[in-house]
């Protein structure tokens, strides 16, 4: 228990290792040298992207007969933020089901499996970008775009298993039985018919898993040209390609969102001339941009998410005095 609560610091070690290495006076010109109404501007940057999930989102609670206005889905996120940020791995953004259920009054276990699918969808979808970015850049990771598949099969026969098979009902329904749980057994055996209840057929995930990878594309667009402010000009082909592939790298969980991770990535990817197109970009540069980069699509929502979740708690227990 204890490996698993220190593994997020080895990002956070990497990090202080790197920047120990740079020149702040060299960094504090770059930022200096950007327009502030671009700085500004470019903290907007994640609306439009928490407005493209929250359509999918939408279209995945519809397809499981769970209501809750386009509103309060992006308040949902809000909260899944800032749960997800103060919690090692960000599991604590499973939160969010509880704060689900009881907005649209579903049962706990159906908006749980909905969240699971929600996230599978964006798991697989950020997996399937970044093998088509490692397969180019095998020339830096050459056996990437290999253990990317292999993580990419594994998760979707478990989500098949679990939640497309007969088979792993069946499986709940016997475990339920056992003695150790006599005393529970009808909650559980409910639990998990709500769990099931109303699951998205393939048909219904098809949309969501197109507007995933469509998100994906288009943040990494969105940071192309931030990059620019960094006097970053790579090609927006090279840079895509960098950017799906640092985005895996930064998933694995030894770091709160990728800090370290990211940007020791970005900077083995950014070294490599036929990568940049012979554009050179210094470390700094490269830190800059990726911590900015935090601060714009992690770090800001999950400030607006302590606030949201606040507002949404104290309202729960005002309607409970109520």
């Amino acid at each position: 228990m204890r490996l698993k609560k220190l593994l997020p610091l080895i990002g956070i070690i990497i990090l202080i290792f790197i920047i120990s290495t740079l020149d702040f006076d060299e960094i504090f010109r770059i930022f200096t040298n950007i327009n502030p109404l671009y700085l500004i501007l470019s903290f907007f940057s994640f609306v439009p992207l928490l407005l493209l999930v929250t359509f999918e989102w939408q279209l995945l609670l519809k397809s499981q007969k769970i209501n809750v206005s386009f509103w309060y889905s992006i308040k949902n996120f809000l909260i899944g933020y800032f749960y997800g940020f103060i919690t090692p791995g960000g599991f604590g953004a499973y939160t969010r089901s509880l704060y689900l259920s009881d907005e649209s009054g579903a049962p706990l276990p159906k908006c749980f499996s909905n969240i699971v699918t929600f996230n599978t969808i964006e798991f697989l979808s950020m997996l399937s970008v970044g093998f088509i970015g490692a397969i180019f850049l095998s020339n830096v990771y050459p056996y990437l775009f290999l253990i990317i598949l292999f993580v990419f099969l594994v998760v979707l026969i478990l989500y098949l298993f679990f939640f497309k098979s007969v088979r792993s009902r069946y499986l709940f329904k016997k475990i339920v039985q056992l003695k150790f749980f006599s005393g529970i057994r009808n909650k559980l055996e409910n639990s998990v018919d709500s769990f099931y209840e109303d699951l998205p057929s393939l048909r219904d995930i098809i949309i969501p898993s197109i507007l995933a990878i469509t998100g994906r594309f288009f943040k990494f667009t969105l940071i192309f040209f931030i990059a620019k402010l960094f006097d970053i000009n790579i090609p927006f082909q090279y840079f895509i390609l960098i950017m799906v592939v640092a985005d895996v790298i930064a998933s694995i969980p030894i770091s709160i969102y990728g800090i370290g991770t990211r940007e020791a990535a970005l900077i083995t990817m950014f070294s490599f001339p036929q990568l940049t197109n012979g554009v050179f970009v210094s470390y700094e540069q490269i830190i800059s941009l990726s911590l900015f980069w935090f601060v714009i699509f992690w770090l800001t929502p999950s400030i607006i998410g302590v606030f949201v979740t606040l507002h949404e708690s104290n309202f729960k227990k005002s309607k409970k005095i109520i």
